[in-house]
């Protein structure tokens, strides 16, 4: 009776933990959808968030090459790429913990000046 009391408690929390990092990356699914995950934690308990843990390597590359094409390369300029990737955050296309990496390797976390000056 414990052991299935403690089973259910530890996946309970695995599948509460992937979920929340799921939100983080802004990622709809890790292999398989949050609700699948609940499944697939209730039949192998905390071991899910180890295989959670192994695909979710995968997404995060994907997400942030995928962030990356459409920010552009060197070949714009900083301040294209920094609005272009204010823009996907804002609306939400970005997850917050990819948006902060992503931001990171543009400049080290610099924060620019985007708005316009039109009173010279």
């Amino acid at each position: 009776m414990w052991f299935f009391v403690l089973w259910s408690l530890g996946a309970l929390l695995s599948v509460l933990g992937i979920v929340i990092d799921m939100r983080r990356l802004g990622a709809a699914r890790v292999g398989i959808p949050a609700i699948a995950w609940g499944g697939v934690s209730m039949l192998i308990g905390p071991l899910a968030l180890g295989a959670y843990l192994v695909k979710r390597r995968a997404v995060r590359q994907s997400l942030m090459e995928g962030v990356w094409r459409l920010v552009g390369d060197g070949s714009h300029p900083l301040s294209v790429r920094y609005a272009r990737l204010e823009a996907l955050h804002r609306m939400r296309v970005v997850g917050p913990a990819i948006y902060k990496s992503c931001l990171r390797s543009l400049g080290r976390g610099a924060v620019i000046n985007r708005t316009e000056n039109t009173n010279e």
